[in-house]
């Protein structure tokens, strides 16, 4: 029990991590949904969310490892699932949402697994954004490596 414990108060800083990525995407979709209800058609909207879906799975990706990237192994599976569980997180919700309110689902499950699929895309893009960027600013934090004063071949200094 005392193993299981440890374990678990270990793992807390990533799935807190995990959470705030994936509390972020899901209020982002939503309030980028609930806006655009205002201004455009229904049919519209439903075109458009699994893209603004997919971009805020990209974020959520992005934040995590941004946030734990030093914690946590596997980076690129975790961005990939914080994207798709944005995504169906956020369909789930604006599904409920119409269908309490008006009596309708504004995405078809299609749009659904579309949504999905553009958020496993997203996330995994985010992360690898955020991989990148991480290399870049730990290679501009270390200047004095040898490799770094060498000019790429055909340049002068």
């Amino acid at each position: 029990m005392k193993k299981l414990f440890v374990q678990f108060v270990c793992a807390l800083p990533t799935l807190e991590a995990f959470g705030w990525s994936l509390l972020s995407g899901v209020v982002g979709t939503s309030i980028l949904a609930g806006f655009l209800s205002t201004i455009t058609s229904l049919a519209l909207l439903s075109n458009l969310l699994p893209p603004i879906a997919g971009f805020n799975a990209a974020i959520s990706g992005y934040m995590l490892i941004d946030r734990n990237g030093d914690e946590l192994s596997h980076l690129k599976i975790l961005s990939a699932t914080v994207g798709a569980t944005v995504a169906l997180v956020s369909v789930t919700c604006i599904n409920w949402f119409c269908f309490s309110i008006g009596s309708f689902f504004l995405l078809s499950d299609l749009q659904g697994v579309i949504s999905v699929v553009m958020g496993v895309i997203g996330g995994w893009a985010g992360g690898m954004l955020a991989i990148k960027y991480k290399q870049i600013k730990n290679e501009a934090n270390n200047p004095a490596s040898e490799s770094a004063m060498v000019p790429p071949p055909g340049r002068k200094i």
